[in-house]
């Protein structure tokens, strides 16, 4: 579809991007960061999201932003690191 670019990863998943204005706001995707913390702060001194604190619980600590169009993106630490491969 020419409105669609997708990836597929290795270990498995994958990714799809749609160049549709009637899709805009509906997407969300999950990305696995190594070091919560860090990448909170990078969020916060690079102004992409200035009030970026980490959820934490039992399983995954996470950061949520939303971009322009109001996708929800999850960056995402898990406590289990065979939940990260």
């Amino acid at each position: 579809m020419p409105e669609l670019i997708e990836w597929q990863f290795e270990r498995g998943g994958g990714l799809q991007v749609y160049q549709l204005p009637e899709r805009a706001g509906q997407g969300s995707c999950t990305l696995i960061v190594s070091d919560i913390d860090e990448f909170a702060s990078r969020l916060r001194d690079t102004g992409v999201a200035p009030d970026a604190e980490p959820t934490r619980n039992d399983r995954v600590d996470t950061v949520m932003i939303k971009d322009p169009d109001g996708n929800s993106i999850a960056f995402a630490m898990p406590k289990d690191r065979s939940l990260a491969q």
